[in-house]
């Protein structure tokens, strides 16, 4: 062998080793798409401190049934649903339920529940903790009027039984809080109880409370194996969104939810760790009387809805935050419910177009002279008032944009700014003509949107009603029969095709006018804390004040200071590959010495 054989050779072995170690650190920088560690890897260590946004002091109670009084969001790190329901995307995750059916054409809902889960005292979580809560949220409060029993099918087996066909139940039973019902049974009044040492199946126990923070501990008994990751909640009290701010700047709160008028400049351009992601919750809409003419007619709102510059107000009032609307009243989540026909309809109406909105009402009599505009009798239209509330600076700039777009097509509108209680009144009564408002409903699916929607038509002005408050006459549609028979099928084809039934009647008689979709506030500090969700991995709802969702993104979170170093399975053999390699090289050597040197003699 000669010298050139014997590089090649060596040559030939280095390129062996060097690709084997290079395919194996291909193999490990493999992950998933948020390169987050495998569960089994994260030790439980480290604290989070979150904020729920600028709120009064907390209050020492931490009752289960009133999961909305503060402090609401942390309560579902405590207490668990049955179902975790995602509202943005109708996401089903079983939880203290494992799985869920509809029997007997949908008047029977059966749940199966977890086994081997305890409450944070000891106790067993199983069927009869489930049946006295929803027995006693039936005779406290009223609810579930349309279940007629609820029974123990077994020792993890719940039945509801309906008196009639109502599947968008399932949303509100499956997050409803569970207790253990040995500590309530004998409680009369459990929802005016303090409950100061609260006691559920969740992944944290109460460690200390005071009005300005709140300390949670890892449950050691949690039924989710390797979770929670972090060991330590605190939740802190801010009750300026200045202070609030500057603490998020300084990492001080990692997890919080605040509106912030400048966000680059105020935080992200201060703290390079520091995120936010504000995706587009319930649309605010601008509401009409529709007891008052000309809002009593359904062309009349159409041509208000063409008239106004939705992008206008996205950039200048929300400070480019917030998205516009589209003109169906549905979540922007939920827009895949649509038809191709509707989502165009949609669009169409939500754009900015006076010139389309004063033909529109030109086509029924109106008439625009000297830059008013003029009624089919030849009255010229009254002024409008618009009102919002005081202090809401946002909106309080979306009314003025608005009343400059309608008088682009001669419509004279007074803007004013009550209290926040006045205009409350002013709409449930509705002594109103115009008002910003946020009406619809908010759920897994369009239903729960339109369901804030209708309600007595009949309620005049100057009568108070909780629903329906535009006050729009439904009658002469079908929308209520297409309503009414969303709830009896559990068909995803017959629900969404009930779906496109209801939003054709919305779109064509635009009872209420959408403008933007509300921004879901939600800022995050990621230098010793991952997992957060974000526009590109939205695995959850984020917001730390939302009890339910809020326990999803915690169970993702974990502190880097717990996440162990992988050991490389292949690394003894790429050593031992080596060592050979090496050795093989140096035989080759030898024999080629040898050979030479007999050569030689």
């Amino acid at each position: 062998m000669n010298n050139k054989k014997l590089v090649s050779f060596l040559v030939i072995i280095t390129v062996i080793i060097m690709v084997g170690t290079s395919l194996y650190g291909g193999l490990q920088n493999t992950g998933s798409a948020n390169n987050a560690p495998a569960s089994s890897t994260i030790a439980q260590q480290g604290t989070i401190y979150i904020s729920p946004g600028p709120t009064p002091a907390f209050v020492d109670n931490f009752n289960p049934f009133n999961v909305w009084s503060p402090p609401a969001g942390i309560m579902s790190l405590i207490y668990e649903p049955l179902l975790q329901i995602n509202t943005y995307n109708g996401t089903v995750i079983p939880w203290l339920a494992t799985n869920y059916t509809w029997h007997n054409n949908n008047t029977q809902l059966v749940l199966d529940l977890r086994h081997n889960v305890t409450f944070s005292n000891g106790m067993a979580f199983n069927s009869s903790d489930v049946v006295y809560m929803f027995n006693e949220q039936k005779t406290l409060f009223g609810y579930w009027a349309d279940i007629g029993n609820i029974t123990a099918a077994g020792q993890y087996t719940v039945d509801f039984n309906f008196t009639k066909e109502n599947t968008q139940c399932l949303f509100y039973i499956g997050g409803t809080f569970m207790v253990p019902k040995q500590l309530w049974q004998g409680i009369k009044s459990p929802n005016t109880q303090i409950v100061k040492n609260p006691v559920g199946t969740g992944p944290y126990v109460l460690s200390s409370f005071s009005g300005q923070k709140i300390v949670l501990t890892a449950n050691p008994h949690y039924w989710q194996p390797n979770e929670p990751h972090i060991k330590n909640v605190v939740y802190v009290d801010y009750t300026s969104a200045s202070a609030l701010t500057t603490a998020l700047e300084q990492g001080k709160v990692q997890w919080t939810s605040a509106f912030e008028p400048n966000i680059t400049k105020l935080l992200t351009s201060k703290n390079p760790n520091a995120h936010y992601w504000f995706p587009p919750g319930q649309p605010v809409s601008m509401i009409t009387n529709d007891h008052i003419y000309p809002m009593n007619q359904s062309y009349f709102r159409q041509a208000l809805s063409l008239s106004i510059n939705r992008t206008e107000i996205c950039k200048v009032g929300e400070y480019g935050y917030e998205r516009p609307a589209n003109a169906a009243n549905i979540l922007q989540q939920q827009l895949s419910y649509l038809n191709s026909t509707n989502k165009a309809e949609a669009a169409s109406l939500a754009e900015y177009n006076p010139t389309k909105a004063l033909s529109l009402l030109e086509s029924h009599g109106f008439s625009i002279k000297s830059g008013r505009l003029y009624e089919p009798n030849g009255t010229k239209l009254p002024t409008i008032n618009l009102m919002s509330v005081a202090g809401y600076t946002d909106w309080d700039t979306d009314i003025s944009i608005i009343a400059s777009d309608l008088a682009k097509i001669g419509i004279k509108v007074q803007i004013s700014t009550p209290t926040l209680s006045q205009v409350q009144s002013d709409v449930l009564s509705g002594n109103f003509q115009m008002a910003l408002v946020t009406v619809t409903g908010i759920g897994p699916n369009p239903w729960y949107d339109y369901e804030g929607l209708v309600g007595n038509s009949t309620t005049a002005s100057g009568n108070a009603t909780g629903v329906n408050e535009e006050r729009w006459n439904y009658t002469g549609t079908n929308f209520m029969t297409y309503f009414n028979q969303f709830p009896k099928t559990s068909s995803p084809s017959g629900q969404r095709a009930l779906i496109n039934n209801m939003t054709s009647v919305m779109l064509n008689q635009m009872p209420v006018i959408p403008l933007v979709y509300s921004a879901d506030w939600y800022e995050y500090i990621n230098t010793t804390i991952k997992g957060f969700p974000n526009q590109n991995n939205p695995y959850g709802i984020p917001m730390p004040w939302y009890p339910g969702p809020m326990e999803v993104v915690m169970l993702h979170l974990y502190s880097t200071a717990g996440v162990k170093k992988a050991t490389n399975p292949y690394l003894t053999y790429e050593i031992a590959g080596g060592i050979i390699a090496v050795l093989v090289a140096l035989s080759m050597l030898t024999v080629y010495n040898r050979k030479r040197r007999r050569e030689k003699d």
